[in-house]
């Protein structure tokens, strides 16, 4: 278990993050999106509520001011300037508190908090009521005196082609309706084979009776014969018949099931335009907030899963800031390296038929890798031998900053990081290619949508694997000319157009605990990684082929190195591997195989925590687990419901207000369900709980306990007389 400094550090490092994505949603809340209001007064909960159980008093009284502020907006008040302007106050706020802990930001706050008070006297009214949002932001002030947030920026003037959608697809209720009825009458046709097949069971059991020897009267055996030739006959025809009817339903279901898909698929699917928009409007502001003459250009488009496009936007944004901010140089820094006065970031998106890749390029000064040396060596033993290759994957490190000093977008640690957990959880890639005084160029690559993957399948001992075609590079025979055995590990020589590259070489056997080395003859795969190629050695693959996916958070079992599994058509699994993950296993020492089972535990009381706050999550593991329980954890109503059934526990700590499903709807769930109706649970919230714990009471709940007047005896006396049966 963490300490609770350990803790109170996490939530600090987490609250750049956490910043800048609330910073981005009331943006876009600006500019018409206004669903991200609903997701801001989330966020801005969760950190009240984490903060007040730290005791983080500063945090969480300004957190709950700005909550204020956007409940009053959601319940139908028209934000102004003001409204705009108290909140990012807010969170350049909470930003500071975490940046220099202690007393030296108090009079600032003092200011900040009287501007969010003002704030919201100015909106006037009540607090939402449930379920509803404020209108989008209009553009014309009702009176000269009210100073209004601006138009958008994007609004077409003409309402855009139906030929070429820029917003998300309606799903075509017809054609589902009508593939749904195909589907159901190929349902009923089934159930007629299966009656026919019955049938044609009985006539075979009764030719079975026919030709068995024990009781044969000779003077009727020539009746026998012929009615057994009857029998056979017939079951052959049945059979025959049986056999026809069904390969035609299971083509015509297939094609049904085929088209149902792809109308799925269409009304999932949105094209780039809007991101890039968002990706435009991000750059010229952040020019504008850093003083940086700089030109943004966006070109490309193409098509996506909404859901990929969900992850790939925060993602963008960031590298936009961080590349105009670290990267272009102030502008008497560029004209002593002779270059234009204007900095160009230029973003270009291109479409292949499975992924889609998205390219970042600035003309600044690249990577300061001197200044990176220089912050990794207090952590990162021999970080100053390392040569710029080797020191790329560091960028991606948690609450790494290069800044000097914490200013409007950097030094506080948010940067790559971010881009690397948004693409990651696509299955995408990130590269970077950084020449100091040049520039940087960041490529992501992502899969254009979620139903399926191209992939190339490979073999290795016991596993049969597979990597996304995107991460591949080339396949290579490994010759003794292309092998060496270098002190480091052996590496393989490539060889292109720029010239011969040493790649670092990998067994993929001993990356998945079967052992091995690479040796002459073996086939190696080269993959791309942040950092360059590297390869691993298989004993066999197949032709890239695209395969139907199950997700790793679907997977009742997982692996650190395992996104997703496909089936196969011999009704096995094939594990679709993480390629970041893979390049950071194997670069260690093969102690514990990832695949290895993990020692079964003995049965001692199990928890579940469900809670969407990830620090509160973690203290409340922390001393649940110090109590001597298991504990499992949930970041959601439904996640937890599907948790507590796969595995009931013995006790449950939820929180009320999470996404997706509240805990008041979880805790009835689990009353309606059988072998959890009565498990103890124990409820930790900030809201203001009269009605909610009368209806608390009613569903049995053990305890209401309050964060901001968190009390960890108080939490273990009740957990451990829920356990008891107390």
């Amino acid at each position: 278990m963490r300490s609770r400094a350990d803790l109170v550090a996490a939530f600090h490092r987490t609250m750049p993050d956490r910043v800048a994505q609330a910073t981005d949603l009331w943006l876009g809340y600006e500019q018409g999106q206004s669903g991200n209001l609903q997701v801001l007064r989330r966020l801005l909960h969760t950190l009240k509520g984490e903060a007040h159980m730290l005791e983080l008093a500063a945090c969480g009284d300004l957190a709950e001011l700005a909550e204020d502020v956007i409940d009053a907006v959601r319940g139908g008040a028209r934000p102004t300037q003001l409204t705009g302007d108290s909140l990012l106050g807010a969170l350049e706020g909470l930003g500071l508190l975490s940046a220099s802990p202690g007393d030296e930001a108090a009079p600032e706050l003092e200011i900040v908090k009287e501007t969010l008070r003002a704030a919201r006297a100015e909106l006037g009214g009540a607090g939402p009521p449930d379920g509803e949002l404020a209108p989008p932001l209009v553009s014309a002030p009702d009176s000269v005196h009210e100073s209004v947030l601006p138009p958008r920026l994007d609004q077409p003037d003409a309402p855009p082609d139906p030929a070429q959608p820029t917003e998300r697809a309606a799903l075509d209720a017809e054609a589902v309706g009508a593939l749904l009825q195909e589907l159901q009458r190929l349902h009923g046709e089934r159930e007629v084979i299966q009656r026919r097949l019955r049938e044609s069971q009985r006539m075979l059991r009764a030719l079975l009776v026919e030709i068995d020897p024990r009781g044969a009267d000779v003077d009727r055996f020539a009746e026998r014969i012929a009615k057994t030739l009857g029998y056979g006959a017939e079951i052959e025809r049945l059979l025959g018949a049986v056999r026809a009817d069904w390969s035609s339903n299971e083509f015509a279901a297939g094609r049904a099931l085929g088209e149902l898909d792809e109308v799925v698929r269409r009304a999932s699917v949105v094209r780039t335009e809007r991101l890039l928009n968002q990706v435009s409007l991000a750059a010229r502001s952040a020019a504008r907030m850093l003083g940086k003459d700089v030109e943004a250009r966006v070109e490309g488009t193409g098509l996506l899963d909404a859901a990929v496009e969900r992850r790939l936007e925060p993602a963008l944004l960031h590298l936009v800031r961080n590349a105009i901010d670290h990267g272009i140089e102030p502008a008497d820094v560029r004209a002593r390296r002779g270059k234009p006065a204007r900095g160009t970031v230029a973003v270009t998106v291109v479409q292949t038929d499975a992924a889609v890749r998205v390219e970042v390029k600035d003309d600044g000064g690249g990577v300061d890798f001197a200044r990176l040396r220089e912050v990794l060596a207090p952590s990162v033993p021999g970080a100053s031998t390392l040569d710029d290759a080797e020191l790329i994957p560091y960028l991606f490190a948690h609450g790494l900053t290069t800044s000097r000093s914490v200013g409007a977008i950097s030094g506080r640690g948010v940067g790559l990081d971010i881009v690397a957990r948004e693409i990651g959880a696509l299955g995408g890639q990130v590269r970077v290619d950084s020449k100091p005084g040049l520039g940087t160029t960041i490529v992501l690559v992502v899969p254009k949508n979620l139903h399926g993957e191209e992939v190339v399948p490979i073999s290795s001992g016991r596993f049969r694997c597979a990597v996304p075609t995107h991460a591949v590079h080339s396949v290579v025979l490994l010759e003794d000319e292309e092998l060496l055995r270098a002190p480091d590990g052996p590496r393989v020589r490539l060889t292109s157009g720029a010239g011969a590259e040493l790649a670092p070489l990998y067994a993929l056997g001993a990356v998945l605990g079967d052992g091995g080395l690479p040796e002459p003859g073996d086939a190696a795969l080269v993959l791309h990684h942040a950092a360059g190629l590297f390869a691993v050695s298989v004993d066999g693959y197949e032709n890239p082929r695209l395969v139907a996916l199950v997700r790793s958070e679907e997977m009742p079992l997982t692996s650190p190195l395992v996104r997703g599994v496909a089936p196969t058509a011999d009704g096995e699994a094939m594990l679709l591997l993480d390629v970041e993950r893979l390049f950071t296993y194997a670069r260690q020492a093969p102690r514990d195989a990832p695949f290895t089972a993990a020692a079964e535990q003995k049965r001692e009381p199990l928890a579940l925590v469900v809670e969407d706050a990830p620090v509160a999550r973690e203290l409340l593991c922390g001393i649940l687990r110090s109590m001597g329980l298991r504990v499992e954890e949930a970041s959601d109503g439904r996640e937890g419901l599907a948790r507590a059934r796969a595995a009931p526990p013995d006790v449950v700590l939820t929180d009320l207000e999470m996404p997706y499903m509240s805990g008041l709807e979880m805790v009835a769930e689990l009353r309606r369900s059988p072998g959890l109706a009565r498990v103890p649970v124990v409820v930790l919230t900030t809201a203001a709980q009269e009605q909610s714990e009368a209806a608390l009471r009613g569903l049995g709940v053990r305890a209401v306990l309050s964060k901001q007047r968190f009390v960890e005896e108080e939490l273990r006396r009740i957990i451990a007389a829920s356990l008891g049966g107390a």
